[in-house]
């Protein structure tokens, strides 16, 4: 059915409603007789001159035209909303947003700190108990808001730092960027804005903020914080004696134990004796006479001659142990009430280091800067925050909790 067939349908059936509407206070003529204004101006039929809108729905659907969406959101759409949007009951209020603040005469809106970390506080919104999902807001708002605050005292800082040399090259830097992620994307802007809020989630122009903002903290940490970090030999020499145990592994012997009552045993005792003469495993034979663990003993340390008979154990043991090498057991000896085998079921050899070595010295170097450099950073952070200029951070950080909790309790 063409377009100009349905057209005609409708108009018809349409101008059958408007007759039918319009036929108690006029006498229709001929299709050629002209109409005035005064024709409609009867009281009587003023609300039967427009069809209401069920009979343009009807006259629509037996022109088989289909009937426009309405305008606004559908039932599913509403429910949606309620359920997930911010939206306003009876006797709530919420706060879309507000000024919280200012840094160094910038103000500070709660939306700056909350649009971060929406996403999350939704998501938790949904499994977190409400007590528990109110302390997570908190958490999550205060660690949120000190980010901003801080990062805003750097780049102040850093920004005021700069010299006109410096500010033409960070433009020049900026303007290459945005040329080079440009080309990447096929030279055309508009594409490459698309193509980067699809990969990064971010225009061309927030991207480049972001690195600019990292680069002026970083050029700051540079310039103000690291050439105060400073490692000299000797702090290198502290640190290997401080450490020498971690870089020096002794060796160590572990040895192995059956100790057995000698009296009502002597028959047991000397069947023992008989497999381990015969090279029978010790561990086996420990187990057979009922030692825990197959008969292992304990690891002991190794003296620096490497001796088992100097370890740090009971001397009547020593006599026993002198001479043994790896897998070797002694002959059963009594002492006290008991008849004794000792074995050394394995012996590892230590790691020596020398602090001479490269690659411990750049270790040590290394671990050593990096203290003192996070050291150095923590004062600096302290010098900016006490030279800044802000409005009290728990206030602030009261305030965004507020507004937080304003939005989600519309949803309760």
């Amino acid at each position: 059915m063409s377009l100009i067939h349905i057209a005609s349908r409708f108009a018809a059936a349409l101008a059958g409603v408007v007759l039918v509407g319009c036929s108690g206070g006029s006498s229709w003529t001929s299709g050629s007789e002209s109409l005035s204004v005064s024709d409609f101006s009867n009281p009587n039929n003023r609300s039967m001159v427009r069809p209401d809108q069920e009979s343009v729905r009807t006259a629509m659907v037996d022109a088989g035209l289909r009937i426009p969406r309405p305008a606004g959101p559908s039932p599913e759409e509403q429910e949606i909303d309620e359920a997930y949007d911010l939206s306003i009951r009876s006797g709530q209020s919420i706060v879309v947003d507000s000024l919280i603040g200012q840094v160094n005469g910038r103000p500070i809106f709660a939306d700056e700190i909350l649009t971060p970390i929406m996403d999350q506080l939704n998501a938790d919104y949904q499994r977190l108990p409400w007590d528990q999902f109110r302390v997570y807001v908190v958490q999550m708002v205060s660690r949120q808001l000190r980010e901003v605050i801080y990062n805003e005292l750097f780049l102040s800082e850093a920004r005021a730092g700069l010299s006109e040399q410096q500010e033409g090259g960070f433009l020049a830097w900026m303007n290459d960027m945005r040329g080079e992620l440009i080309m990447q994307r096929g030279g055309v802007s508009a594409e490459a804005n698309r193509q980067m809020l699809e990969q990064e989630g971010k225009t061309i122009d927030e991207y480049l903020k972001l690195q600019e903002e990292q680069q002026l903290i970083r050029v700051l940490m540079n310039e103000r914080v690291q050439p105060n970090v400073l490692v000299s030999w000797k702090d290198v020499q502290r640190a290997w004696d401080a450490r020498r145990s971690q870089y020096n592994q002794p060796s160590t012997v572990t040895l192995g134990r059956i100790r057995l009552r000698t009296e009502g045993n002597e028959d047991t005792i000397r069947l023992l004796q008989e497999e381990l003469q015969a090279g029978e495993p010790f561990d086996v034979v420990a187990r057979q006479a009922g030692m825990s663990d197959d008969g292992v003993w304990e690891t002991f340390e190794l003296g620096t001659d490497g001796k088992i008979d100097e370890i740090e154990v009971a001397d009547f043991y020593k006599e026993h142990l002198a001479g043994l090498g790896p897998g070797e057991t002694s002959q059963p000896f009594v002492r006290g009430s008991r008849t004794i085998w000792v074995s050394v079921l394995a012996v590892n050899e230590g790691v020596t280091r020398s602090l001479y070595e490269p690659s411990i010295q750049r270790a040590l170097y290394q671990d050593v800067y990096s203290r003192r450099l996070s050291s150095a950073q923590e004062e600096f952070v302290d010098g900016i925050l006490s030279e800044g200029i802000y409005d009290d951070l728990q206030e602030m950080q009261d305030k965004v909790v507020a507004i937080a909790m304003s939005r989600f309790l519309a949803r309760r």
